[in-house]
C-alpha cells in the first residue's frame, strides 16, 4: 500500500505548491496567451493591479529573453504541474528524477529574474522587499533550490542503494 501523502511532508509542500502553481500559471503567467476574444476582463485588470502595485517589469515591459521563461511555462511547466498532482497524491516513482529537473530550471531562471529585478532602480524599498517582488521570487527560488537538492538527494540514495554505494548525504556527515 501506498503511502499516504500526509506522512511525506515534503510531497505535501510540492502538492500544495503545484495546486496554487496551476490556477496562477493559468489566470496570471500565461494570460498573455489567450486571444483577446476569450480573455476575461479580470485577468487583464488583475495583471495592471500588480504590474502598478509591484512594479514587475516582466508583465508591463519584458526584456526579450523572458519571453523564452513565459514558453518555457507553457510548454514545460504546466504539463509537469498537471501531471505532478497526480503523481504526488498516487506517490509515483517518477517523482523524484522529475521534480529534480523542475526544480533545478526553476531555480536557474528565477535567480535570473532576481538579478535582473535588482537592477531596476525606479523600484522602493518594500518593492524590492519580502513583502514585494523580492519575496515572491525569493520564495519561488528558495522552493525551487529545495526541491532540487532533496530530489537530487532521494536519488542519490536510491542510485548508492543499488549499486552498494554511500550516499553523497551520508558522506557529508
Amino acid at each position: 500500500m501506498a503511502t499516504s501523502i500526509f506522512q511525506r511532508k515534503r510531497d505535501l509542500v510540492y502538492l500544495i505548491f503545484f495546486i496554487i502553481h496551476i490556477p496562477v500559471m493559468l489566470a496570471f503567467d500565461l494570460s498573455g496567451y489567450y486571444p483577446p476574444q476569450i480573455k476575461p476582463d479580470w485577468m487583464s485588470s488583475l495583471r495592471s493591479y500588480y504590474t502598478t502595485t509591484y512594479g514587475d517589469r516582466f508583465f508591463s515591459n519584458p526584456p526579450a529573453w523572458f519571453h523564452v521563461l513565459l514558453f518555457l511555462e507553457l510548454t514545460f511547466h504546466l504539463p509537469l504541474s498537471l501531471w505532478a498532482v497526480p503523481a504526488l497524491l498516487r506517490n509515483d516513482a517518477r517523482i523524484p528524477l522529475a521534480l529534480l529537473v523542475f526544480g533545478l530550471e526553476t531555480s536557474v531562471s528565477t535567480l535570473v529574474c532576481l538579478a535582473e529585478m535588482w537592477s531596476w532602480e525606479e523600484l522602493s524599498g518594500a518593492q524590492r522587499g519580502v513583502g514585494g517582488l523580492g519575496g515572491m521570487y525569493g520564495g519561488y527560488l528558495a522552493l525551487g533550490v529545495f526541491m532540487t537538492l532533496d530530489c537530487y538527494a532521494r536519488l542519490d540514495g536510491w542510485i548508492a542503494g543499488q549499486k552498494g554505494l554511500v550516499p553523497v548525504a551520508k558522506k557529508a556527515v
